[in-house]
């Protein structure tokens, strides 16, 4: 018996997906499968890779006898989405399809049988704050930081470390990203930056982005210590393990910068997040997004 999860989107997507179906697994008493297919384009964005081997993650992957081919037909989603809206198939696939049905915490989730697809983004802690810990010992890498990180996280555990995350990249140049998403926009950055600033003493704000350039040039008059994190894509999971290090977060709308603040066990740690996560979307409930000691600015 066991159910299956969609991995969908990047880094921070996928944890969310994991740490949802690990929870739902355990509460159902089943096995975990993941569907890691990244060959599907996504409104327009080809998949991300699939990350979570960095980590101690217990990664079983779907096969498409697991839900009688039903894995087979999602990965193809044209046909997929014909079948399901134009033929009307949603009372045929509920017994094995749960789409994520509202962005808020659903809890007939933990309702449901074995040999369920479920399909969604899923990202609240509500879902699996009952597995924390566990989920904290799995979400570590694997192999040793890079020297370039072992340095980096070496000044963090001697500073008043602040992670201060700037998404970018498709968020400015796709047109669905950027209608959807839209990036924080400078006020934040300064309102987040001064109310760290008022509380925190001797800050040292070490920068995350998928846009280095762009960051160097917009924060390097920043009238603290500044540390600019230059790690590519390639190496995201250490970036992770760093942001989660530092001591407080200023993060972006991102769920990348999410669980780097989330992994940074400290009890006092002071989590920023922007008020509004989506740019044109104000229908969407983002109510159990944050926990509940995090800040919106």
């Amino acid at each position: 018996m066991s159910i299956i999860i969609k991995t969908i989107g990047g880094l921070g997507n996928q944890l969310f997906q994991y740490a949802f179906g690990k929870a739902v697994s355990k509460k159902l008493g089943v096995n975990l499968l993941l569907d890691i297919d990244t060959s599907v384009i996504y409104q327009g964005l080809r998949v991300h890779k699939f990350c979570l081997r960095s980590f101690h993650t217990k990664v079983e992957e779907a096969k498409n006898s697991n839900v009688y081919g039903f894995v087979w037909l999602r990965r193809h989603k044209r046909i997929f989405n014909f079948l399901y809206h134009s033929l009307r198939l949603k009372k045929f696939t509920s017994s094995f399809y749960f789409p994520e049905k509202k962005f808020s915490f659903d809890e007939n989730v933990f309702k449901q049988k074995d040999n369920m697809y479920f399909d969604g983004f899923w990202q609240t802690e509500k879902y699996f704050i009952d597995i924390e810990n566990e989920l904290r010992k799995e979400f570590t890498i694997v192999e040793p930081l890079s020297d370039y990180s072992k340095n980096i996280s070496n000044e963090i555990k001697k500073t008043n470390a602040i992670s201060l995350h700037v998404r970018r990249t498709d968020y400015v140049t796709h047109s669905i990203s950027n209608e959807f998403h839209g990036v924080c926009s400078p006020q934040y950055y300064s309102n987040t930056i001064k109310y760290m600033t008022d509380r925190i003493e001797s800050p040292h704000f070490f920068i995350f982005s998928d846009d280095y350039d762009w960051v160097v040039e917009n924060f390097k008059s920043l009238k603290y210590p500044i540390t600019f994190i230059k790690n590519g894509p390639e190496k995201n999971y250490e970036d992770l393990t760093l942001m989660s290090q530092c001591k407080h977060h200023i993060i972006a709308n991102s769920s990348f910068s999410w669980w780097g603040a989330w992994l940074n066990p400290e009890k006092n740690k002071i989590v920023i997040a922007p008020k509004q996560w989506h740019k044109n979307a104000p229908k969407i409930n983002t109510v159990d997004l944050l926990p509940d000691d995090w800040i919106r600015l």
